[in-house]
């Protein structure tokens, strides 16, 4: 028999596996939101612009995501590309290995607060606060304005769940990736973020000729971190 403390703990450890079980079933039941096109997830992330890190920072830390960035962006190296980079919420967490980052979001409002970001950084603490060399532009991550292979690391993080091309996305992120890996990750919100945590982030990926070489889930899997790489030179 268990002693009391672990027995309570056990029990505790249970109904919250249950509680979350129950409300992900719920979740998955509930009628799908329509799909966001380009333009309304952009006038979206626009009008939450400003307040988006505060609203997100206590989330994020709570569950883990907050950590997860971290260990995702520590993986970056040479010359990087973020897409759907937002309001910079990753910059401070890029490694020294990071020669050159590129930040690109299909939302001006968002790098407006990524470019405050930078800025503050240098006054405060120079480039160990984030990459010595950061470059921010409007772009679609459908259609990226790069030549093949032009990064050793393409990152992402909450981008493919609310793309309104996920697929195409993908591919773009392979093609302008060197032999590397491209990584990223998803959660719910659709409501209010855009994003769709019930995608199947795993078979966008194979669609797109990605390849996985490492998966991680939390969240009972609603909440997923892939390294990936291109799969180019490689017989079909």
């Amino acid at each position: 028999m268990l002693p009391v403390g672990r027995s309570r703990l056990a029990l505790a450890g249970a109904s919250l596996a249950y509680g979350t079980g129950l409300f992900v079933a719920y979740e998955a039941s509930r009628p799908k939101p329509p799909l966001l096109t380009c333009e309304q997830r952009r006038d979206r992330f626009a009008e939450l612009a400003q307040g988006y890190d505060g609203d997100v920072h206590c989330d994020e830390q709570s569950s883990g995501i907050l950590a997860w960035r971290q260990e995702l962006v520590a993986q970056a190296r040479g010359r990087v590309l973020e897409i759907a980079g937002g309001t910079g919420r990753n910059l401070e967490h890029f490694p020294a290995a990071v020669s050159e980052l590129v930040v690109g979001d299909n939302c001006e409002a968002m790098l407006q607060v990524a470019a405050r970001r930078v800025a503050e950084a240098r006054v405060g603490g120079g480039a160990a606060c984030c990459p010595s060399a950061v470059t921010l532009a409007v772009m679609d991550a459908s259609a990226l304005p790069f030549a093949d292979d032009s990064f050793d690391t393409v990152v992402d993080t909450f981008g493919v769940c609310s793309f309104e091309a996920p697929v195409q996305a993908l591919r773009e992120m392979g093609r302008c990736c060197k032999p590397g890996g491209a990584a990223h990750r998803l959660n719910r919100h659709v409501d209010r973020w855009g994003c769709y945590w019930n995608r199947d982030i795993e078979g966008m990926v194979a669609e797109s000729g990605l390849r996985v070489v490492s998966v991680q889930r939390r969240h009972l899997g609603t909440t997923v971190m892939l390294r990936c790489e291109p799969a180019k030179g490689e017989a079909s």
